[in-house]
């Protein structure tokens, strides 16, 4: 668990650095959105976490 937090806490401090992945907290819920050169959504992944999310929108595109 002390890893997961660790990256947790580094994807949070670097989410400008993702080209295509939006990064927001919304309603306590984390949201992860995959977006195009444009800026717009594709596809969204919720969780309680960063990490969540990401494997949500990551299970969707599957």
């Amino acid at each position: 668990m002390k890893i997961s937090r660790q990256l947790e806490q580094e994807i949070y401090k670097n989410t400008n650095q993702f080209k295509y992945l939006r990064f927001e907290v919304s309603n306590n819920e984390y949201v992860v959105s995959l977006t195009d050169p444009k800026g717009y959504e594709i596809i969204r992944g919720f969780g309680n976490s960063f990490i969540e999310a990401i494997n949500d929108l990551h299970s969707s595109l599957l």
